[in-house]
Protein backbone atom coordinates (compact mmCIF):
# COMPACT_ATOMS: atom_id res chain seq x y z
CA UNK A 1 0.00 0.00 0.00
CA UNK A 2 1.14 3.26 -1.31
CA UNK A 3 1.36 6.17 1.46
CA UNK A 4 -0.32 9.65 -0.67
CA UNK A 5 0.63 12.71 0.83
CA UNK A 6 -2.04 15.33 0.88
CA UNK A 7 0.30 18.19 -1.41
CA UNK A 8 -0.80 15.78 -4.37
CA UNK A 9 -4.43 16.74 -4.05
CA UNK A 10 -3.97 20.74 -3.69
CA UNK A 11 -2.47 20.64 -6.64
CA UNK A 12 -5.74 20.47 -8.97
CA UNK A 13 -7.09 23.80 -10.26
CA UNK A 14 -10.44 25.17 -8.67
CA UNK A 15 -12.58 27.83 -9.55
CA UNK A 16 -15.96 29.36 -8.94
CA UNK A 17 -19.77 27.81 -10.45
CA UNK A 18 -20.34 29.34 -13.92
CA UNK A 19 -23.59 30.47 -12.32
CA UNK A 20 -21.27 32.20 -9.87
CA UNK A 21 -19.84 34.24 -12.60
CA UNK A 22 -22.63 35.10 -14.31
CA UNK A 23 -24.48 36.04 -11.59
CA UNK A 24 -21.49 38.54 -10.08
CA UNK A 25 -21.48 40.04 -13.99
CA UNK A 26 -25.01 40.46 -13.85
CA UNK A 27 -24.44 42.41 -10.44
CA UNK A 28 -21.78 44.63 -11.60
CA UNK A 29 -23.45 45.94 -14.62
CA UNK A 30 -27.30 46.63 -12.13
CA UNK A 31 -24.94 48.52 -10.13
CA UNK A 32 -23.36 49.90 -13.25
CA UNK A 33 -26.74 50.84 -14.55
CA UNK A 34 -28.12 52.12 -11.09
CA UNK A 35 -26.08 54.63 -11.39
CA UNK A 36 -26.66 56.31 -14.72
CA UNK A 37 -30.45 57.14 -12.54
CA UNK A 38 -28.47 58.58 -9.39
CA UNK A 39 -29.72 62.03 -10.43
CA UNK A 40 -33.42 61.20 -9.17
CA UNK A 41 -32.37 61.02 -5.63
CA UNK A 42 -30.84 64.67 -5.94
CA UNK A 43 -33.40 66.11 -7.98
CA UNK A 44 -37.13 64.94 -8.95
CA UNK A 45 -38.30 67.31 -11.27
CA UNK A 46 -36.07 67.24 -14.56
CA UNK A 47 -38.01 68.17 -17.50
CA UNK A 48 -36.56 69.13 -20.99
CA UNK A 49 -37.26 72.96 -21.73
CA UNK A 50 -40.04 72.28 -19.81
CA UNK A 51 -41.64 70.30 -22.49
CA UNK A 52 -42.03 66.24 -23.12
CA UNK A 53 -39.11 64.54 -24.46
CA UNK A 54 -39.49 63.75 -28.30
CA UNK A 55 -37.67 62.22 -31.01
CA UNK A 56 -37.11 65.08 -32.70
CA UNK A 57 -35.82 67.35 -29.67
CA UNK A 58 -33.89 64.06 -28.46
CA UNK A 59 -31.46 64.41 -31.76
CA UNK A 60 -31.50 67.99 -31.25
CA UNK A 61 -30.07 67.85 -27.98
CA UNK A 62 -27.74 65.11 -28.50
CA UNK A 63 -26.16 67.54 -31.73
CA UNK A 64 -26.23 70.34 -29.42
CA UNK A 65 -24.48 69.10 -26.35
CA UNK A 66 -21.24 66.43 -26.09
CA UNK A 67 -23.14 63.56 -23.94
CA UNK A 68 -26.89 62.83 -23.34
CA UNK A 69 -27.92 61.71 -19.95
CA UNK A 70 -31.40 59.65 -19.06
CA UNK A 71 -31.92 62.90 -17.54
CA UNK A 72 -32.46 65.34 -20.31
CA UNK A 73 -34.70 62.44 -21.59
CA UNK A 74 -36.82 62.52 -18.46
CA UNK A 75 -36.25 58.93 -17.99
CA UNK A 76 -37.11 57.47 -14.75
CA UNK A 77 -35.92 54.25 -13.44
CA UNK A 78 -38.58 51.94 -11.82
CA UNK A 79 -36.64 48.81 -10.74
CA UNK A 80 -33.90 46.87 -11.49
CA UNK A 81 -33.74 42.98 -10.64
CA UNK A 82 -31.29 39.98 -11.11
CA UNK A 83 -33.10 36.69 -11.97
CA UNK A 84 -31.66 33.65 -11.72
CA UNK A 85 -34.30 31.11 -12.25
CA UNK A 86 -33.92 30.09 -15.46
CA UNK A 87 -31.27 26.91 -16.05
CA UNK A 88 -29.71 28.40 -18.92
CA UNK A 89 -30.01 32.51 -18.82
CA UNK A 90 -29.19 34.52 -16.14
CA UNK A 91 -30.79 37.58 -16.72
CA UNK A 92 -31.15 41.30 -15.40
CA UNK A 93 -34.57 43.01 -16.00
CA UNK A 94 -34.39 46.97 -16.11
CA UNK A 95 -37.52 48.35 -16.01
CA UNK A 96 -38.03 52.57 -16.51
CA UNK A 97 -40.22 55.07 -17.92
CA UNK A 98 -40.47 58.31 -19.68
CA UNK A 99 -43.62 60.64 -20.33
CA UNK A 100 -45.12 58.22 -23.01
CA UNK A 101 -44.02 54.89 -22.61
CA UNK A 102 -42.79 52.37 -20.23
CA UNK A 103 -39.69 50.16 -20.73
CA UNK A 104 -38.36 47.50 -20.43
CA UNK A 105 -34.50 45.85 -20.93
CA UNK A 106 -33.22 42.32 -20.21
CA UNK A 107 -30.18 41.37 -20.66
CA UNK A 108 -29.74 37.45 -20.29
CA UNK A 109 -25.98 35.91 -20.02
CA UNK A 110 -26.09 32.25 -21.54
CA UNK A 111 -24.58 29.70 -18.82
CA UNK A 112 -21.73 29.16 -21.61
CA UNK A 113 -20.26 32.24 -21.13
CA UNK A 114 -19.41 31.89 -17.49
CA UNK A 115 -17.48 28.17 -18.35
CA UNK A 116 -13.40 29.05 -18.53
CA UNK A 117 -12.41 28.28 -22.23
CA UNK A 118 -8.34 28.13 -21.66
CA UNK A 119 -7.91 25.94 -18.27
CA UNK A 120 -4.37 27.50 -17.88
CA UNK A 121 -5.33 30.96 -17.08
CA UNK A 122 -7.52 31.92 -14.53
CA UNK A 123 -11.23 32.63 -14.91
CA UNK A 124 -12.71 36.32 -13.80
CA UNK A 125 -15.86 37.98 -14.68
CA UNK A 126 -14.71 40.07 -17.05
CA UNK A 127 -13.88 36.82 -18.78
CA UNK A 128 -18.05 37.42 -19.71
CA UNK A 129 -18.00 38.80 -23.03
CA UNK A 130 -21.36 38.07 -25.11
CA UNK A 131 -24.96 39.44 -23.49
CA UNK A 132 -28.45 39.14 -25.03
CA UNK A 133 -30.46 42.05 -24.55
CA UNK A 134 -34.23 42.59 -25.27
CA UNK A 135 -35.93 45.76 -24.99
CA UNK A 136 -39.31 46.43 -25.35
CA UNK A 137 -41.74 49.76 -25.08
CA UNK A 138 -44.89 49.30 -23.37
CA UNK A 139 -47.86 52.24 -23.50
CA UNK A 140 -48.69 53.80 -20.63
CA UNK A 141 -52.32 53.36 -20.20
CA UNK A 142 -52.93 50.08 -21.85
CA UNK A 143 -49.24 48.16 -20.60
CA UNK A 144 -49.54 46.77 -24.50
CA UNK A 145 -46.42 45.98 -26.25
CA UNK A 146 -45.90 48.84 -28.83
CA UNK A 147 -42.24 47.47 -29.80
CA UNK A 148 -39.30 45.60 -29.92
CA UNK A 149 -36.23 44.74 -30.47
CA UNK A 150 -33.46 42.58 -29.75
CA UNK A 151 -29.63 41.94 -30.41
CA UNK A 152 -26.68 40.63 -28.91
CA UNK A 153 -24.03 42.60 -27.94
CA UNK A 154 -20.80 42.14 -25.71
CA UNK A 155 -21.04 43.35 -21.88
CA UNK A 156 -18.27 45.59 -22.04
CA UNK A 157 -20.00 47.60 -24.64
CA UNK A 158 -22.87 48.54 -21.95
CA UNK A 159 -22.69 52.04 -20.86
CA UNK A 160 -25.51 55.28 -20.57
CA UNK A 161 -24.58 56.38 -24.50
CA UNK A 162 -25.30 52.82 -25.81
CA UNK A 163 -28.69 52.85 -23.43
CA UNK A 164 -29.43 56.04 -24.75
CA UNK A 165 -28.89 55.17 -28.45
CA UNK A 166 -30.96 51.69 -27.65
CA UNK A 167 -33.84 54.08 -26.81
CA UNK A 168 -33.67 56.18 -29.32
CA UNK A 169 -33.14 53.42 -32.48
CA UNK A 170 -36.52 51.91 -30.27
CA UNK A 171 -38.47 54.96 -30.09
CA UNK A 172 -37.79 56.34 -34.05
CA UNK A 173 -38.99 52.39 -35.37
CA UNK A 174 -42.01 52.44 -33.35
CA UNK A 175 -42.61 56.12 -32.67
CA UNK A 176 -46.65 56.72 -31.64
CA UNK A 177 -46.34 59.94 -33.27
CA UNK A 178 -50.02 61.64 -33.68
CA UNK A 179 -52.38 59.91 -35.93
CA UNK A 180 -53.58 61.86 -39.42
CA UNK A 181 -57.01 63.20 -39.56
CA UNK A 182 -58.90 64.24 -41.99
CA UNK A 183 -61.88 66.80 -40.95
CA UNK A 184 -65.26 66.84 -42.79
CA UNK A 185 -67.99 68.56 -42.12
Amino acid sequence: MRVRRYIEFINEEFNETPETYIESALNQLKRKIDKMFDFQEDNEDYPVDGEQATPEKIKKISKNDDKMSFKDLKVKLESSEVSKYSKLYDSLTVKFTDDSATYSLIFMIDIKEGIPKDKEKDFDITDIEKCYVKFKKYDLDTFEVIGQISKNIKLKDVDEDFLIELKIELDDKFDQGEEFEIETE
